[in-house]
């Protein structure tokens, strides 16, 4: 048991590298299109890509990990992601940055795997409370990736980001390597017609289809505000390094606040978490729109769209992945390649108009007002038939 313990621990942390890797980067990559004559919009196409290379091996890893094992696949993608990191620092133009950025996102890829470990390796209580853990780490680290990577940029250039997340990296393969127990079943054969079939049968329910396509296009302002928020606030709007910080420390801690409050508020039904959570994400953004000339106003509007985000992502997530009728495994890699597409390109799509508008915070601002209003009425449809078809008798 001490042996899963530690596996748990080295788990963790590789995962939160993964996640804190972009995030502590984000303060430093004015220095980074400084250093290469690069232009704003690589920055946020710098994140794109990370998404991007997140999603790309989705639907093979699950039938890799039954055919050679989860300790083989995760141990490899951790490694692959170690020398992708390492490279990063070694690119020598703007557009080999952007590539090596492509690989290292890659390395999210292989989290689920260690989620799957973990459900098969402890009892119900304890792999409850260590993914509740685990999951926390995506909430917390757009928190503390960019106070991590000011304070890094204080003292050194970049690459000394991209050095720690290595180190970090590091710790986490060696520890995974020494204490994630083999598999003891029979591998398992890849049938190319049957993962078709299940995914067809996956893509063609609405309620999936629609669900993680809500998803996707509501963690998309904030996903723009981490990935764009550098040019904006750093690069044209010249503000400080503070200033960028309690930005993103006032933005995110509604997402954290409405996550607490659920796990601690026991069950609630989840048709009035989406429209609960759908009207306050639609005020926020339209508060956002419509006041973003005041800074301070401007925060609170992402404020609140960021607390009504974390009431209903969770239960929609659920609704979706609940709706095909395939298993968790094959439904779960199918969202994430779904999802992260979606993200990808929302993303660069509000790029693409601050590009345009020069990375003016009104551009970001005013992106959200149709945005808001669409997933609201989204929202609202989805709880109703959620709603519609717990009232059918079974």
């Amino acid at each position: 048991m001490k042996q899963l313990s530690w596996f748990a621990v080295f788990f963790l942390l590789y995962e939160l590298t993964v996640y804190l890797t972009n995030d502590m980067v984000m303060p430093g990559m004015p220095q980074v299109l400084a250093e290469y004559g690069a232009p704003s919009r690589y920055i946020g196409l710098s994140l794109s890509l990370y998404i991007l290379g997140g999603c790309t091996l989705q639907v093979v890893l699950g039938p890799l990990a039954d055919r050679y094992g989860k300790r083989r696949v995760l141990l490899g993608g951790a490694a692959f992601f170690l020398l992708a990191t390492a490279l990063v620092p070694a690119a020598q133009t703007g557009t080999q940055f952007l590539a090596i950025r492509f690989f290292q996102g890659m390395g999210s890829c292989f989290i689920f795997l260690g989620y799957a470990a973990i459900h098969e390796l402890f009892d119900d209580t304890r792999a409850v409370k260590l993914t509740t853990l685990m999951g926390n780490t995506t909430v917390f680290a757009p928190l503390i990736g960019p106070v991590a990577g000011s304070a890094i940029i204080a003292v050194a250039d970049w690459r000394a980001v991209f050095a720690t997340a290595f180190a970090l990296g590091l710790v986490a393969w060696i520890g995974l390597y020494r204490n994630m127990p083999a598999e003891r079943k029979p591998p398992v054969p890849v049938r190319a017609a049957t993962l078709w079939r299940d995914y067809r049968r996956v893509f063609a329910t609405p309620t999936f289809v629609l669900g993680i396509l809500v998803a996707g296009l509501a963690i998309t302002p904030l996903t723009a505000w981490i990935g764009l928020s550098p040019a904006i606030l750093l690069r044209h709007g010249a503000a400080s390094y503070s200033t960028y910080i309690a930005y993103q420390c006032a933005i995110f801690v509604g997402f954290i606040l409405s996550t607490l409050a659920i796990q601690r508020a026991g069950e609630l039904p989840l048709g009035r978490l989406l429209r609960q959570g759908g009207t306050l994400a639609f005020v926020g953004l339209a508060a956002a729109g419509l006041l973003y000339r005041q800074g301070h106003l401007f925060v609170l509007g992402m404020f609140v769209f960021s607390a009504g985000f974390g009431l209903f992502n969770g239960a929609l997530i659920r609704i979706a992945l609940t709706s095909t009728g395939v298993s968790m495994n094959l439904t779960s890699a199918a969202m994430s390649l779904f999802y992260c597409l979606i993200i990808a390109a929302g993303l660069e799509l509000y790029n693409l108009v601050c590009e345009r508008w020069d990375y003016a915070l009104s551009a970001f601002a005013l992106c959200g007002l149709p945005l808001g209003a669409v997933l609201c009425a989204a929202l609202w449809y989805l709880a109703h038939g959620y709603d519609a078809r717990r009232a059918v008798p079974a």
